[in-house]
């Protein structure tokens, strides 16, 4: 488009995006979207391109004038970041704005201009021969008289099966609108208000709203709850002292429960039949959670952990007549919806972290037949599409299928609503996703009164983050901890510097995750890595004068090698010291040792290798194997020894396995009283290991487990993701990883006036 033609038009549509660069409004589904003026100018560039290159020459000089003094390769950087937050667009996998290294930028989509509304009057008053005809948003005014009276015929004409149409409101006039087909229009998202305000320290742990819409029970640390939607009454439900559990689905009539608990710390999660009004428990599985009881009432789908399979099971609404239908070492199964009829359900299947690296899809949202056990693919989303192993579904009466999306970097903490309309005989998506709401948060747990006007939803905001303390008495007191990173995206700390004074970590602060130092007096980290790619574990090395790293290959990517690289911590390129496939972790001992290891995990099993830090792969290491181990290890830093956990297998199994890098040999030393142990650290001085722990009353621990069999409770929370802990090679000091988490359920509503 010429700069004349550009003059007359200043408004746009492309994709779900209205700009007016006139006025600066951006609007996607016809909810403002805030911007700032140079990635806006951006944008206004990109769209005048007509899907044309856009040098970033041409970008300096029409975003800055010759006097004005910055740092323009990092301004243009930011304002291109900030134009793909604005547009939810990912460097990575572009849908709007495509990045050509060396060259420029192009926009990817068509765009529609329309006149301003000045112009467009000028122009029905004097038309001109020689003007040539553009695409516009809005048609002459004699058309937009021919547009305007047959959708007046079409809304007359359809006004008594919108009005006769059983459904909530808000989705039966979005359909009635999308079928017009003349301005496209598409609901407003919605605003999710509150129903719920528990602190980061009490995070909510559950909640479903009730068949009548009425009331909300859910679930914290101090016990069930249960509240009036409408005016925010609330009150704890009596249950037996001890009685802790997490609500996951009401049965119709609006008095009694499906609950998950576990009766001890040490046995698995079991379902039950509670009733809001009091009494006394009833058992329906000794072994079930994620329970979803059937639009009609007679039936219960539920997820149960057999070892290392996660299986989905029926059973009748009694408990009886249970079976399975379907089990997979390979996948997480997220929460399970009904279809209205009750033959079908929906779940998202997302790879297990020993698979995910594996060609094909990781994740997918099926529907499966309850009778005939047919599966059927509904959505095959990118590469982490969907929260792992936690995705919210919903299957609402009018047949519309809602599940969680994450949204693209640098937001991909944030997993927002997506709705499409399945067919209930085949489980096949009749059209496209459309978005259903734009808020902060992972979206985990989704609830809905009978009618569905009404949909809870529950969203977690988990962030890891970095605490350093003291390390007393022989190392075995921990004080004066805090926190050392103070931001809220992920933060994972793996290991520290030669001199003890600053911890290594990766994180998506700043988009992908990038490759950090931080002193540990200091407030804020130095990055040492950042670039386009996601980065993981940044490890030192045996001279404690260079950081490694791991970037992992994409799934579905051109390659399928994860690469090892290494990086001065002086500054400098980074460099690669080998690449294979499936690559797991990487540890290195210290000095005088030289020993660095690998794992590959393929087909869900591990391999070990030995390489150099500079020179690369030497070859294959021969560890012990079994089949209860988890894959999770860690590397003694005088190189003698490798430590993992023992969790796959029967309860009394648990605990850690010791293997002699020198004989071969194997000690196992049992860590009794915990259903999970995880997060290995050896202790500085290789006699010990840092231990998490956890049991199925959510208490985590972290331990000290000697050599010698002696362990020790360092640090003891409730409800507190605790993860692991790395100490400092001096032993003084260590660096503890806790999630926390702000969960809350909030309300989706469809309102009379919704238009």
């Amino acid at each position: 488009m010429s700069d004349h033609d550009f003059g007359s038009a200043t408004r746009a549509r492309f994709d779900r995006f209205n700009v007016d660069l006139s006025t600066g409004k951006l609007q996607r589904s016809g909810l403002n979207v805030p911007i700032q003026r140079q990635p806006l100018q951006l944008l206004r560039l990109l769209l005048m391109a007509n899907g044309e290159v856009v040098s970033r020459d041409e970008l300096r000089a029409a975003l800055w004038s010759e006097d004005t003094f910055v740092d323009f390769e990092h301004s243009l950087n930011t304002a291109v970041r900030k134009l793909r937050q604005a547009l939810e667009d990912s460097v990575d996998d572009p849908k709007f704005v495509e990045t050509l290294p060396r060259l420029g930028y192009r926009f990817l989509v068509p765009v529609e201009w329309a006149p301003n509304e000045s112009d467009r009057r000028v122009d029905e008053d004097v038309p001109s021969a020689s003007s040539t005809p553009t695409a516009t948003l809005f048609p002459p005014r004699r058309q937009e008289l021919t547009a305007g009276l047959a959708l007046l015929a079409i809304l007359i004409l359809a006004a008594a099966t919108f009005l006769s149409y059983e459904g909530p409101l808000f989705f039966r006039l979005e359909g009635l609108l999308r079928g017009v087909e003349v301005c496209h229009p598409r609901p407003p998202i919605p605003t999710e208000p509150r129903l719920t305000a528990n602190p980061e320290d009490t995070p909510v742990t559950s909640g479903v709203i009730s068949p009548d819409g009425k009331y909300l029970a859910y679930t914290d640390s101090t016990g069930l709850y249960l509240e009036q939607v409408d005016s925010g009454d609330t009150h704890l439900v009596p249950l037996p002292a001890g009685f802790s559990l997490l609500a996951e689905s009401w049965f119709p009539y609006n008095v009694h429960l499906v609950d998950s608990r576990a009766e001890s710390p040490l046995s698995p999660a079991g379902l039950w039949e509670i009733s809001i009004l009091g009494g006394r428990p009833r058992r329906l599985a000794e072994v079930g959670s994620s329970a979803s009881v059937s639009p009609s009432g007679t039936q219960i789908v539920f997820l149960r952990q057999a070892l290392a399979r996660t299986e989905i099971g029926l059973m009748q609404t009694d408990g009886i007549s249970a079976k399975m239908l379907l089990s997979s070492e390979e996948d997480n199964f997220g929460q399970l919806a009904w279809a209205p009829d009750g033959n079908r359900i929906a779940y998202a299947r997302t790879k297990t972290r020993y698979y995910a690296a594996q060609n094909g899809p990781d994740n997918l949202i099926e529907a499966l037949d309850v009778k005939t056990g047919e599966i059927t693919v509904v959505q095959r989303l990118r590469e982490r599409g969907l929260p792992h192993g936690s995705a919210a579904m919903a299957w609402t009466p009018d047949g519309r299928l809602i599940y969680p999306r994450r949204e693209p970097a640098p937001n991909q903490q944030d997993a927002n609503l997506w709705w499409t309309k399945v067919e209930a005989e085949t489980g096949l998506a009749l059209g496209p996703p459309v978005r259903l709401t734009s808020g902060p948060g992972m979206a985990v747990q989704l609830s809905f009164g009978s009618d569905g006007r009404r949909i809870a939803v529950r969203r977690d905001a988990p962030h890891s983050d970095v605490y350093v303390g003291d390390l007393r008495q022989g190392g075995t007191s921990l004080v004066t901890l805090k926190r050392l990173t103070l931001d809220e995206r992920e933060d994972l700390a793996t290991s520290w510097t030669a001199d003890s004074k600053a911890v290594l970590f990766y994180s998506n602060r700043d988009g992908p995750f990038h490759i950090f130092a931080q002193n540990i007096e200091a407030t804020q980290p130095d990055r040492l890595v950042g670039g386009k790619d996601d980065l993981d574990l940044p490890r030192l090395s045996p001279d404690g004068t260079s950081v490694l790293y791991l970037i992992r290959a994409k799934p579905g990517g051109s390659s399928e090698k994860s690469q090892i690289m290494r990086i001065p911590l002086i500054g400098g390129p980074s460099q690669l010291v080998l690449e294979d496939t499936g690559i797991w972790d990487i540890e290195c001992a210290r000095g005088p040792s030289s020993l660095c290891l690998y794992s590959r995990i393929q087909g869900g099993k591990r391999t070990f290798f030995r390489f150099d830090s500079v020179k690369g792969l030497i070859g294959e290491l021969q560890v012990a194997k079994s089949q209860s181990d988890n894959f999770d290890w860690c590397l003694s830093p005088d190189g003698r020894y490798l430590a993992w956990a023992k969790n796959r297998a029967a309860l009394k199994e648990f605990g850690l396995r010791i293997f002699s890098l020198g004989d071969g040999r194997t000690q196992d030393i049992e860590v009794p009283g915990w259903t999970e142990i995880y997060g290995l650290d050896w202790a500085a001085d290789s006699k010990s290991l840092w231990a998490a722990a956890r049991n199925s009353d959510n208490a985590q621990t972290l331990l000290l487990v000697g050599m010698d069999h002696r362990v020790s409770t360092v640090l003891s929370y409730q409800g507190i993701n605790l993860e692991w802990a790395v100490p400092s090679p001096d032993g003084r000091h260590l660096a503890v990883m806790k999630e926390n988490n702000r969960s809350n359920v909030l309300l989706l509503e469809s309102r009379t006036d919704a238009n």
